[in-house]
Parts: C-alpha cells; sequence; structure tokens
C-alpha cells in the first residue's frame, strides 16, 4: 500500500471544528490548513453512527486524522480564507465530513484515512 502516499497530489483546504458549541448550538472552526489528499467526486452509500444509510457525494483521502463535524473544500488555501467554512465568500463550497475510516495497511505500517463527504 505504499501507493498511499503517492496518490494524495491534490489540495485541499480543513477546518477543523470545535469540540463544544456556543450558547446559540453553533460550532466554531481552528484556523484553515491545507493539506494533501485525493479527491473523488463519487455517489457512494455508507452508514453513520446512528446506523442510518446516507449517500457520499465525495470521497476524499486525507493525509491526518480529522472528525466528524470538520470541513472540507477542494483546492489551494488563499490569502485572504475565511476563518468560517460556511462564509458566503467562498467561491468553492465546503462540504462537512459524515464519517471517517482508517484502514491500516497488512504491516500496520501506513493508513489509508478517507473521509466521506
Amino acid at each position: 500500500m505504499a501507493i498511499i502516499n503517492t496518490m494524495r497530489r491534490q489540495r485541499a483546504v480543513l477546518w477543523v471544528r470545535s469540540d463544544t458549541p456556543d450558547n446559540y448550538g453553533r460550532f466554531s472552526y481552528e484556523e484553515p490548513v491545507e493539506i494533501r489528499c485525493r479527491w473523488e467526486d463519487v455517489a457512494k452509500e455508507f452508514r453513520d453512527s446512528q446506523g442510518q444509510t446516507v449517500m457520499a457525494n465525495s470521497i476524499v483521502y486525507v493525509d491526518r486524522i480529522i472528525k466528524v463535524g470538520d470541513m472540507l473544500r477542494r483546492g489551494e488555501i488563499s490569502s485572504d480564507e475565511p476563518a468560517d467554512p460556511r462564509d458566503d465568500t467562498l467561491t468553492e463550497i465546503a462540504f462537512e465530513v459524515q464519517r471517517f475510516d482508517q484502514l491500516p495497511d497488512l504491516k500496520n505500517r501506513l493508513t489509508l484515512l478517507t473521509a466521506y463527504l
């Protein structure tokens, strides 16, 4: 599975969501960071944490562990990237991570990290 490292030639912008909401139930996000990934626009069914069948519009193979609720946008980070991925000034839409999987290789040296959006 050495291909895991070489397949991530695209870029995406990641916003990591805070663990606790504010007084109004809205989550805040850390400053955006650019990550390496492989972004596939495919329709794929999966089960969410509640066991419901959900349809993913994209599957993204990422270079770090992320969590459900974080936001991803395809492309490189810009100098005027907003701190909130829900900002209307974004030219590309940011999508929420609905599921995150980790699949280690047979020797447990590399792990395929997959986000479903």
